[in-house]
């Protein structure tokens, strides 16, 4: 049994690190990983261009990298024969936080294709690289999260090359919290009102064509995207509620423990009823951007 599935109990659920919680949620958020590798033009980049001589390689940075999920699309199209073998690709994959760090670790040391990724520790808000360092830079489902997620964006475009390309994704339309909502609002009672969507701003295309062009950026794109996530049972998808049950009820004071454990079966019995025993599905819509540096 792994470390997570042993904490996701109403006494361990809030003491678990970002990786316990997040363990299993991986194609949570994968789909729109797969769609931002694919908008971001990386395949056409690889062929060369104004930032590329004939023997340069291209600088990745796959920040908050969380699981891993867009490093390991980037290295499926390099596989697929989708980026010239000739040109080398390095890709960058950075986070905060340690336990995320070991873990792609890991998979550095045993996963086909992980041999052009460089583990780092990286803050969004502060990145340690010079300005101009990378090609491409990716950011999923992070900026929102961030209290100061201008600055985090400032950063990346700092260490965006001329000419390159910053992608990222958000919620234009985010499944597990409408889930969560749902199931809040069942509740005879709660400690406060839910906290407003996290994303705030970022899930409205407007406003992020706005901040991007007043920081200068061109050749903008918003594409919504539209996707499912699946789980084998209405427990398991409760189960990958976990981070969002955390953030949701993060000021419910001494009863987040508890309340917050409730929700957890009350997403299990709404999904149950409205789906049954077996798999089951919930919709979201991701915001897929992408933008150049002049």
């Amino acid at each position: 049994m792994s470390t997570s599935t042993s904490k996701f109990n109403q006494a361990q659920w809030l003491s678990a690190t970002p990786l316990e919680m997040y363990e299993g949620t991986y194609n949570i958020t994968s789909p729109a990983a797969e769609q931002l590798s694919l908008q971001s033009g990386l395949p056409s980049i690889a062929k060369g261009g104004p930032n590329l001589g004939a023997n340069d390689g291209i600088e990745v940075l796959d920040l908050g990298s969380g699981l891993g999920q867009v490093t390991q699309e980037l290295i499926k199209l390099r596989s697929q024969g989708q980026v010239e073998p000739t040109r080398g690709i390095r890709i960058t994959a950075g986070d905060i936080d340690e336990t995320f760090l070991d873990n792609l670790r890991s998979k550095q040391k045993v996963e086909k294709g992980w041999d052009i990724v460089n583990v780092e520790k990286l803050d969004a808000n502060g990145i340690d690289r010079p300005n101009d360092t990378f090609d491409c830079i990716y950011t999923n489902f992070l900026y929102f999260l961030l209290k100061d997620s201008v600055t985090a964006l400032e950063e990346s475009i700092r260490v965006l090359k001329p000419r390159g390309t910053l992608s990222f994704s958000t919620w234009a339309y985010a499944g597990p919290l409408h889930l969560l909502q749902h199931a809040i609002a069942l509740l005879p009672s709660y400690p406060l009102t839910p906290s407003p969507p996290p994303e705030g701003p970022w899930t409205q295309p407007e406003y992020i064509r706005k901040i991007l062009i007043e920081h200068n950026m061109k050749e903008i794109k918003v594409t919504p995207f539209e996707f499912q996530q699946y789980a084998d049972s209405p427990k398991e998808m409760a189960r990958k509620m976990w981070p969002v049950v955390k953030i949701i009820t993060s000021q419910w004071g001494e009863r987040q423990g508890e309340l917050g454990w409730t929700m957890f079966e009350k997403i299990e019995e709404l999904l149950r009823r409205d789906q049954g025993d077996g798999r089951v599905k919930i919709i979201s819509v991701a915001l897929i951007v992408t933008a150049k540096k002049p």
